[in-house]
């Protein structure tokens, strides 16, 4: 029987210098379908001193995707971009670089439903479970991360709380990848982190 492919994003968290999430990422990359520079606070200089290290490093462009940074993705030919709710629309991004594989992020089935039409190519749901990040914030849970999975045709990313104890929990669910972020990047032993993910799934 073919077991599905589940794919591993990995986000950064914004909690390191350049030098530290970059020698992470560089550890862990081989591991991950995809990483995702999500660098809120950094100033453009030290996110594409990020992309340029890692680039240099070794990690394919095919393999990052620039959170909210249109520019820095364009500058440095990296295909994919990951667009939060608040950014830019994605049929105005789709207009003027077509090639670009987009992501949004949401929060609900009729906001994954109108980025699909929108031409997205995948949705960032979550967060699915609990998570210190977003302690404040009750969890959406798996009823209305398998909802969205079933309503759209476009692939479906979980996000928040995953972790090796709550990835049970998503079988039966087509959902098509997981995204980790303290987890792993904020591991000490990400590469460690980032098998007990995998092997979960299996």
């Amino acid at each position: 029987m073919k077991v599905r492919k589940v794919e591993i994003h990995v986000i950064t968290d914004g909690k390191q210098t350049v030098e530290d999430v970059t020698a992470r990422i560089l550890m862990i990359h081989k591991q991950a379908d995809f990483i995702h520079i999500r660098e809120k606070s950094k100033p453009v200089s030290e996110i594409l001193k990020i992309v340029a290290i890692l680039i240099d490093g070794g990690v394919p462009r095919r393999k990052l995707v620039i959170n909210d940074r249109l520019d820095v993705a364009l500058l440095n030919q990296i295909p994919n971009v990951h667009l939060p709710g608040h950014s830019f629309p994605i049929e105005r991004v789709r207009e003027f670089e077509p090639a670009l594989r987009i992501g949004r992020s949401v929060h609900s089935l009729e906001e994954a439903m109108e980025c699909e039409r929108a031409g997205a190519d995948y949705v960032l749901f979550g967060h699915v479970f609990a998570t210190e990040s977003k302690a404040a914030l009750l969890p959406r849970g798996v009823k209305q991360l398998a909802d969205i999975c079933q309503h759209i045709q476009i692939p479906v990313i979980a996000i928040g709380g995953i972790v090796p104890d709550t990835i049970p929990k998503l079988k039966g669910i087509k959902v098509s990848g997981v995204a980790v972020m303290s987890y792993v990047i904020g591991s000490e032993h990400p590469a460690r982190a980032i098998q007990n993910i995998k092997a979960s799934f299996a």
